[in-house]
């Protein structure tokens, strides 16, 4: 019998669902997604236990796409409703499994969203494949930035541009259209260090260099390679998924724009 699977039987009635095991390790929820409009969308959703990660898809894609990476939802019809190195969802107790049913009843209401706005409806996605990994480290970077740059690298209005400036390749932190600061690509410092910090602290009599202030120097210049390899592996992760059939469901998506 699979303890998790136990246990979301436990959580279900309180998400006015049904969890049932129907062999070793796979279980059926029957969970209806009440809407802000009144209308409820009843889902028949399939689970799989490894070991407390618990999958979770439609049984049959009937309310949603069978693939969408735009929608968080990946080639095998799973879900993908967190990044693990965050927030791991494995279930191990009661109050686990109740965050695992809270988590995707949330994802569901957004699926509705997502349908009418033909866009994933807010900014807390995580990036897909190998890039969530870089945009954690740029999360990490932002920060200690200060809340202008948290809030542009949320909304995703930070770009990076590479040019070359006396011979050596320069990085360019680029916001709305221009350059908030420039970072030596070889030696992967900020260009002008002296430059007040973004975090406005400040000294006795006046505000911090970058330089002064802590390590923010080396962060700033970790936000822009973080931002790169984030754009790489994005890049990449749709390389790979070309040619893949678009669900046709979202306006922005790469498949969409190659289909």
């Amino acid at each position: 019998m699979s303890e998790a699977l136990i246990l979301l039987t436990q959580i279900a009635p309180d998400f006015g669902g049904i969890c049932v095991q129907s062999r070793d390790q796979v279980g059926d929820l029957s969970l209806p997604i009440q809407l802000v409009d009144g209308r409820t969308i009843p889902y028949s959703l399939e689970l799989r236990d490894y070991d407390g990660v618990v999958s979770v898809r439609e049984k049959i894609a009937e309310h949603l796409p069978a693939f969408c990476p735009e929608r968080h939802i990946n080639s095998d019809g799973t879900f993908c409703l967190s990044y693990s190195p965050v927030q791991s969802l494995k279930i191990e107790d009661v109050d686990t499994a109740r965050v695992w049913m809270e988590t995707v009843y949330k994802f569901l209401k957004l699926q509705e969203r997502a349908r009418l706005q033909r866009k994933w409806p807010n900014d807390k996605a995580w990036a897909h494949g190998g890039a969530a990994r870089h945009q954690l480290r740029a999360q990490a970077a932002a920060s200690v930035l200060g809340d202008k740059i948290v809030s542009a690298l949320s909304s995703h209005q930070l770009s990076v541009k590479r040019r070359h400036s006396n011979g050596r390749a320069v990085l360019e932190l680029i916001y709305q259209g221009a350059c908030l600061y420039r970072v030596w690509e070889a030696t992967k410092k900020v260009a002008n260090q002296r430059r007040r910090c973004f975090c406005s602290s400040s000294g006795k009599q006046r505000l911090k260099s970058l330089r002064k202030c802590a390590n923010h120097g080396a962060q700033a210049a970790e936000l822009v390679f973080a931002l790169q390899d984030w754009e790489r592996e994005e890049k990449h992760y749709w390389e790979i998924m070309l040619g893949k059939d678009c669900c046709q469901t979202c306006d922005a998506c790469p498949l969409a724009k190659t289909g």
